[in-house]
């Protein structure tokens, strides 16, 4: 007797238990677990995580996107709040925006699984959903900047906070060095590295806010 088709609820349901799963296993491994593991952590078999996804590249890229989600989903009311006076919106966004960044700790590890480990296993239309979805949110968010701050011309809301994501992965890439590696930063030629990642991200972000706000 064949099985009942899955309601929507339930396929959606079943679609976030694995998300959920994989997301619990990269905190605690820090690397992509195979799709056998998410499965067994989903209390699934792992022919059915197939029904949803084709590979666990697959599955960290919708991961990424939830959490691009969540960010900018949080990131509006904070832009719709900015006193709309330039110099104050500059400090005031950089503060709450590392709050944000608290809010959704894996984003940056995520964003940081290097590019080679999907191009080789992930189909291009995965990239580009994730990629158009990103573009739209950034699109809401900066038209909602232009409108709040001033100052910025149709476009320009959306590549500063594009300009922000970029400055922000950079900084973590640089400044997040594993313990084993901090240990040789008393070395005088390295002193330039001894510095805490949410301290110069803040101070980064205010200077490229303000910059971009009152050209300075």
């Amino acid at each position: 007797m064949a099985r009942p088709a899955l309601s929507e609820e339930e396929r959606s349901s079943r679609r976030g238990a694995l998300l959920e799963a994989a997301e619990r296993l990269y905190r605690e491994r820090k690397r992509l677990p195979t799709v056998l593991d998410i499965a067994r952590a989903a209390g699934m078999a792992k022919g059915a995580v197939y029904l949803w996804f084709r590979s666990k590249e697959e599955i960290f890229v919708a991961l990424l996107e939830a959490n691009f989600v969540t960010l900018i989903t949080r990131l509006l009311p904070v832009i719709g709040s900015l006193d709309p006076h330039p110099a104050l919106a500059a400090g005031m966004f950089a503060a709450r925006y590392l709050d944000l960044l608290d809010g959704v700790p894996d984003i940056l590890p995520l964003s940081s699984v290097p590019n080679n480990i999907f191009n080789e296993h992930l189909p291009i239309e995965s990239l580009s959903r994730l990629n158009r979805n990103l573009g739209a949110g950034l699109s809401k968010a900066g038209a909602l900047l232009e409108r709040r701050v001033g100052n910025l011309q149709p476009g320009q809301g959306a590549a500063l906070l594009l300009r922000t994501w970029t400055l922000t992965v950079g900084m973590w890439l640089t400044l997040n060095m594993p313990e084993d590696l901090r240990r040789i930063l008393d070395a005088p030629a390295l002193s330039i590295f001894r510095r805490r990642f949410r301290e110069e991200l803040e101070i980064a972000v205010t200077q490229l806010w303000r910059g971009a706000l009152i050209g300075i």
